[in-house]
């Protein structure tokens, strides 16, 4: 009897989670003038918690279309989450845990997730760099403010920079072109290192602790190990990160347009 009632307990609440919505909060850290918006219950133009209707099945990670719409005159530079880039769109990721811990039959817990969208005035942005951890930004006025995921981490503490022109964001650490070459900051263990001479007008992307430029003698990758091997190019040009996907690997490259044809590499 009692292995009966178990099961029809169980059942029961298979049958909930299938069939009735979740809520769960989306904390969104709104910086600048923009809305956030989602069909699944999102609506913020400014900071708020948001609470979130994930569609059944309750089974496994779930996905939530969320759309960004600068304000006149603004510009959207990115989210600060492992789902998104700087598209103004993103599927936003909500992980979830079997409650059961054996078969998910009962269904999914799912955990809150946190947003830190950056609008920033477009008349005085100069360049902008992003990651799925911070976003940055150059501007006319001779400065340069990044926003992290969480807030206060060594990518917003921004050092003194002589004349930035480019900035860019690879997870916890940031760079900037000056005058005197690339200058980076963020997490100490994950500076790159032994950085060459560029020659400006130059391209710059970084993707983890990695750096890569496109100046007029080419591409030059460089990390916290110094020098990084890239492939053979003849006329690179269009320097990028860009989410691929292959038979072993998925995520973001580097990647250049080369006399018509499109190269990649992981840095």
């Amino acid at each position: 009897m009692n292995y009966c009632i178990k099961w029809i307990s169980l059942f029961s609440v298979l049958l909930l989670s299938a069939c009735g919505a979740q809520e769960v909060e989306l904390n969104v850290k709104l910086v600048g003038q923009g809305t956030i918006n989602s069909a699944a219950g999102v609506d913020c133009s400014e900071p708020c918690v948001a609470m979130v209707k994930l569609s059944p099945p309750l089974i496994g990670n779930k996905r939530v279309k969320t759309s960004a719409t600068p304000a006149p005159g603004f510009v959207f530079l990115g989210w600060n989450h492992r789902s998104c880039t700087d598209s103004e769109v993103c599927d936003i990721e909500f992980m979830g845990l079997c409650v059961d811990q054996l078969l998910c039959i009962t269904g999914m817990m799912y955990f809150e997730e946190t947003i830190r969208p950056v609008f920033v005035d477009a008349s005085y942005l100069l360049d902008s760099g992003w990651s799925e951890s911070a976003v940055c930004a150059a501007f006319s006025s001779g400065e340069v403010e990044c926003w992290s995921r969480y807030q206060g981490d060594e990518v917003e503490q921004v050092p003194a920079l002589n004349n930035p022109q480019q900035v860019a964001v690879g997870g916890n650490v940031a760079c900037a072109q000056v005058d005197e070459g690339i200058h980076c900051w963020g997490f100490p263990n994950f500076l790159p290192q032994g950085a060459p001479q560029v020659y400006p007008p130059l391209e710059m992307e970084m993707l983890g602790s990695r750096i890569c430029v496109l100046d007029q003698e080419g591409v030059k990758c460089w990390g916290t190990d110094g020098p990084r091997e890239t492939p053979e190019f003849t006329e690179p040009a269009n320097l990028r990160k860009q989410y691929m996907i292959t038979p072993n690997l998925r995520g973001n490259q580097f990647c250049v347009d080369d006399a018509g044809e499109e190269k990649c590499w992981w840095g």
